[in-house]
């Protein structure tokens, strides 16, 4: 809804600018200001004059109000003016607001997307939900995903997005379900690098057990990707849980050297230090 309220803010501005720039019958309208206040200033200079007499001013007077005045309406009637456009703006501003807002939030229900609606407040209301919360509604947002992703005009990056969304609150089973289905349907435009986070995510999800589906999701990514450090970490870890510690020590080295993330760097470098440090002892 802040964006929503944010979009039409910016319209509306926009729509002001115009309104307030546009060269129309405003630029007329400013001339006649302008020969208003260079009259005014002129007759002023005029009386304020010593050399001149009066009927000198008076007849100098009368000769630049037909000059500068000869097309503008009465003094009365110019006040009207310029009230009538006060008002008339700020009253077109507000229509064309409110036509904003129709076409940007009523257009879209009207078009059959009320159901779109109302997955999104299920899906960032899981999101922003504490863990307690979550656990209940966990199975109800695991069909709204299902029917998303489904959906033909849903976008890979609006998957993937949604998949880093749930990676980041420790939703594992959420992202490896959204990355799947990017995998499935996107298979031609996705990078290569996509197969190792589904094998991540689904090593995260068996509570960091190496199941016959993560093991063919490593070795998926692995035929993809040779060098990603994800899958070869992963591999590593799988030999270091097989006692295969020389073979750990190989792939997580690799994998630092294919890493440009200096966190992760970091923390291979942390795996390498502790294997090193049980072959020493």
């Amino acid at each position: 809804m802040f964006y929503l309220l944010l979009a039409i803010t910016f319209i509306s501005l926009i729509l002001y600018s115009i309104v307030s720039f546009y060269p129309s019958n405003r630029s007329a309208y400013d001339r006649r200001e302008q020969n208003v206040e260079l009259f005014k200033a002129e007759k002023k200079n005029l009386e304020l004059s010593t050399n001149l007499s009066e009927e000198s001013i008076n007849l100098l007077v009368n000769e630049r109000e037909q000059i500068l005045l000869q097309d503008l309406p009465k003094e009365k009637e110019f006040v009207v003016l310029a009230q009538k456009k006060a008002v008339l703006k700020p009253l077109f501003i507000s229509v064309v607001t409110f036509l904003s807002i129709s076409l940007i939030y009523f257009q879209p229900l009207s078009l059959g997307s009320l159901n779109d609606l109302q997955t999104h407040e299920s899906i960032y209301g899981f999101i922003s939900a504490d863990l307690k919360t979550r656990d209940i509604t966990r199975e109800s947002v695991i069909q709204e995903l299902n029917s998303f992703v489904n959906k033909t005009k849903t976008t890979s990056s609006e998957i993937y997005f949604l998949s880093n969304r749930f990676r980041d609150i420790n939703e594992f089973q959420l992202s490896s379900l959204l990355l799947k289905s990017l995998i499935g349907r996107f298979a031609k435009e996705i990078p290569k690098e996509i197969y190792a986070e589904y094998a991540q995510m689904l090593f995260f999800k068996e509570n960091n057990y190496f199941s016959q589906e993560v093991e063919s999701a490593l070795q998926i990514s692995l035929e993809k990707s040779p060098l990603n450090p994800i899958a070869l970490t992963l591999k590593g870890v799988k030999h270091f849980q097989s006692g295969e510690v020389d073979l750990a020590l190989g792939s997580w080295e690799k994998a630092k050297e294919n890493t440009n993330d200096e966190e992760e760097k970091l923390t291979i470098q942390e795996a390498i230090n502790t294997i090193k440090s049980m072959k020493n002892q």
